[in-house]
């Protein structure tokens, strides 16, 4: 049975935590969703950005387990040498794939796209090169909606132009207001689907 709630998929990289504290400051507590954070990390860094975010949201923050269930008003950040995947509403963890170019955030938009559909959300948020563009035209064809962060509000601008040249998104936006777009939008479908 598909989740009743909303997964919202993040991407980000280079410049990307200042867009991802914007974000989350700006994100209502009680909304209908969980989010997924994927950024790109070194191998060998160890990450304590969930500690970071947890202080610019009341929602827990916490780094993702292999095989738990996703819940509504949670937060979950990718660790680091890894990449993350969904699957019946529970998050999977591999190593990093042995490449040059990190492709973390396509590998998890195609796997959410894959399992949530409609219900799926993807961020793509400031970062190099082009991760995440190949992911939200799986998202697009799965029936969710994809909200990119403007480029002349990122400090890199690889990713955002990337997924703006290969999709439609809902929002260009700034981080701030591009947290107030989804809101929004999760809680207009919400109420749409109780009538």
């Amino acid at each position: 049975m598909k989740n009743s709630f909303f997964v919202v998929g993040i991407g980000a990289s280079a410049g990307g935590q200042a867009a991802l504290k914007e974000f989350l400051k700006n994100m209502p507590a009680n909304i209908n969703a969980a989010f997924v954070i994927v950024t790109h990390l070194t191998r060998d860094y160890k990450t304590n950005l969930h500690t970071i975010l947890s202080g610019y949201t009341s929602m827990p923050v916490s780094l993702v387990k292999h095989g738990e269930q996703l819940q509504p008003g949670r937060i979950y950040v990718m660790p680091e040498n890894s990449e993350v995947t969904v699957w019946d509403g529970r998050l999977f963890l591999e190593p990093r794939a042995n490449t040059p170019v990190n492709k973390a955030v396509d590998t998890f938009f195609e796997s959410l796209a894959r399992d949530m559909g409609e219900r799926a959300v993807a961020v793509v948020l400031s970062g190099g090169g082009n991760d995440g563009s190949v992911g939200v035209q799986h998202i697009h064809r799965h029936g969710g909606r994809v909200f990119v962060q403007a480029p002349q509000s990122s400090p890199a601008t690889g990713m955002p132009d990337a997924s703006i040249a290969a999709d439609h998104p809902v929002a260009v936006e700034d981080p701030a207001i591009l947290a107030k777009s989804i809101a929004a939008c999760i809680e207009s479908l919400v109420r749409s689907e109780r009538i």
